[in-house]
């Protein structure tokens, strides 16, 4: 009886420390792959301009689906997704919209913006992508604002995933007065668009 105790006790112990294990298994940790696209268009009274993002880091967690069978996939497969993109590396085809644009984004006492997603909201599956309505916090120029995204997600035959969206947002949303020069004449449109490709691999 005595070396029953022991052996079951060992047993016990051998079901719980795999329990976290399992749980851990069931996720996916995905990787930004290179080649991603993201640029800020904008528009003022005189002409159109843009911005691109050169470099964006971030940090994916997905519960494991069927990547053949996106009617797998719901709103609670989302475990976690942080965006970084450092301010420095946002660039125009202007050097002085550039040094601007870095300004108003405040690069010194804020050098990144942030993305955290808060939840998936809703999804549907429409032939082979999935429409994706998320919610999340947006940090720039040091000031958080709550949006509502809506967006794209396919899978690869390699099974990537990339997500596609055109998101737009309000440079007041975040304290930003919409920029002027020559007294005035010319105007910044509040409104700015943010459009993106992000492909993700298991990593």
């Amino acid at each position: 009886m005595k070396r029953i105790i022991p052996l079951l006790t060992i047993f016990v112990l051998i079901l719980y420390f795999q329990q976290p294990a399992t749980a851990q298994n069931s996720n996916m940790i995905l990787a930004l792959e290179d080649g991603h696209e993201m640029k800020i268009d904008g528009t003022s009274n005189v002409r159109d301009w843009e911005a691109d993002v050169k470099t964006i880091n971030a940090r994916f967690t997905i519960e494991k689906f069927d990547l053949s069978d996106l009617t797998t996939l719901t709103p609670d497969h989302f475990k976690f997704l942080n965006i970084t993109i450092p301010v420095k590396d946002i660039e125009s085809d202007s050097g002085r919209l550039t040094k601007n644009m870095q300004g108003y984004l405040k690069k010194d006492e804020h050098p990144v913006i942030t993305f955290s997603l808060n939840n998936v909201d809703s999804l549907s599956v429409e032939n082979d992508r999935v429409n994706i309505t998320a919610s999340g916090v947006i940090n720039a120029a040091g000031q958080d604002h709550t949006a509502t995204l809506n967006l794209t997600g396919t899978v690869t035959d390699s099974g990537k995933l990339t997500f596609t969206g055109n998101q737009k947002l309000l440079m007041t949303d975040f304290g930003i007065k919409p920029p002027t020069a020559l007294l005035g004449t010319i105007k910044a449109e509040d409104e700015v668009s943010i459009i993106y490709s992000l492909t993700f691999s298991q990593q």
